[in-house]
């Protein structure tokens, strides 16, 4: 079945990069869309769209061009109900703010204020299958099982291994955890789920990082975790290296 993704581009190298990394993603041929915001400039986003049918990944894949003049935010918001989508990708420079270190000024503002799960690719990421998920929760802020629907749309993660740091799982009495994980088992079967408890005083910002740069593929967080999902978001990268860091999908509910 196919699916329906857009991608959002400045026309910068690093929107670019994003974009070809997309089009290894939904296993089936899909459509994307691929939005510019904020002015009228057609021919850049023609010239994109052309490079992108050139690539290996892009055979079946249908190809939309979307001009909007709204600002970023509200020309997503428009595009995600107008064609349906499933899925928004964009790149993430990091370069746009200093308070917003890690992942970039309009990235951020996408993946806070639009309501449906956005994937952030680091420049000069390259793909490499989802093999290995990390997958930070939070027990006191509730999990709503809608919100892991993407799993299913997305066939590359079928045989993705989900590795689930259990945050402050102390807080939880037996059978809430066990309520939980059950849950979570559901949800991402037949895939393999890890379970792994971790202190969020002392390892969420280096020790994340430092095991997801050696071992993740794809590091999954909640939009609605505000707290846990801002620490890692913002959190430098080990030794500084930002292309180094895994693609980070962010899921709304």
């Amino acid at each position: 079945m196919a699916i329906n993704i857009v991608i959002l581009t400045d026309y910068s190298a690093h929107a670019y990069n994003a974009a070809k990394y997309a089009l290894n993603l939904p296993g089936v041929p899909s459509n994307f869309y691929i939005l510019h915001a904020g002015d009228s400039n057609k021919e850049g986003l023609d010239v994109c769209i052309e490079k992108l049918r050139k690539e290996a990944t892009a055979d079946g894949h249908k190809f939309h061009a979307i001009l909007k003049n709204d600002n970023l935010i509200d020309a997503t918001r428009k595009v995600v109900a107008e064609k349906d989508i499933d899925l928004i990708v964009m790149g993430a420079s990091g370069r746009s703010s200093d308070q917003i270190k890690g992942i970039g000024t309009n990235t951020y503002n996408v993946l806070r204020k639009v309501k449906c799960p956005v994937l952030t690719v680091t420049e000069n990421q390259e793909f490499k299958a989802w093999e290995n998920l990390f997958f930070p929760i939070d027990y006191s802020v509730m999990l709503h099982g809608d919100m892991l629907d993407v799993f299913k749309k997305l066939p590359l993660l079928a045989a993705s291994v989900f590795n689930v740091w259990e945050i402050n799982r102390n807080n939880q009495n037996g059978n809430q955890l066990g309520v939980i994980r059950q849950e979570l088992n559901t949800r991402l079967s037949p895939r393999a789920v890890n379970f792994n408890a971790i202190d969020q005083n002392s390892q969420l910002g280096g020790q994340f990082w430092k095991d997801a740069k050696s071992s993740a593929n794809l590091v999954v967080l909640m939009a609605r975790n505000l707290k846990i999902s801002d620490e890692l978001l913002l959190h430098p990268p080990v030794d500084g290296a930002q292309a180094s860091r895994p693609p980070i999908l962010i899921l709304h509910g």
